[in-house]
């Protein structure tokens, strides 16, 4: 009976250690790669400057805004010589407020978070056509996709391990079940 559990608590901690693995690979290298935004807290239509250091010389970098459910292109930022860019952003005026992520994609993936407040009502315009405001739906990886199914399978079979536990518990206090127990006698 405890071998099942035993089995159940050693698969969700190799689950959730492949799971901070996953996250740790998602932001690059060790090196001195750093990312920051300012202001960190912005209206939708403001702007926010991004600034990046110790990447790669004269390297191209996508910038992308992802959130809950979309992910927003923001164009490329090119390092200098130093490995350095600062690029001023505009957030796009029709963003629901919530939490984002900057990512700025090249060979590593570098992740900065941007907490974002919808615009006041009538002040947001509909989205153009711009290339830089396209709405793209989220996609996941498959190892994230794996890792998501894994984790729902051992939430499931571990939740059906204790209802049945319980069952077992339950039925063996039924009225009768005890009468035929012998009482200790001192």
């Amino acid at each position: 009976m405890r071998r099942p559990l035993l089995l159940a608590a050693w698969l969700a901690a190799v689950l959730l250690s492949l799971l901070g693995s996953a996250t740790a690979l998602g932001h690059g290298g060790g090196g001195d790669e750093g990312l920051r935004v300012e202001p960190s807290t912005v209206t939708a239509g403001g702007s926010v400057v991004l600034a990046a250091t110790g990447l790669e010389p004269d390297s191209d970098r996508s910038i992308e805004l992802v959130g809950p459910d979309l992910v927003v292109e923001l164009g490329t930022a090119a390092t200098g010589a130093d490995g350095m860019f600062s690029k001023e952003v505009t957030i796009p005026s029709h963003l629901p407020g919530g939490e984002y992520t900057f990512e700025v994609i090249g060979d590593e993936t570098l992740t900065v978070p941007l907490a974002v407040m919808a615009a006041a009502a009538g002040a947001g315009a509909p989205p153009t056509n711009d290339a830089a405001e396209i709405l793209l739906p989220r996609s996941r990886s498959a190892l994230e996709l794996a890792l998501l199914v894994g984790m729902v399978a051992v939430l499931v079979l571990s939740g059906g391990l204790l209802v049945w536990r319980a069952e077992r518990i339950r039925g063996a206090s039924e009225p009768g079940v005890a009468d035929r127990r012998i009482p200790f006698a001192p």
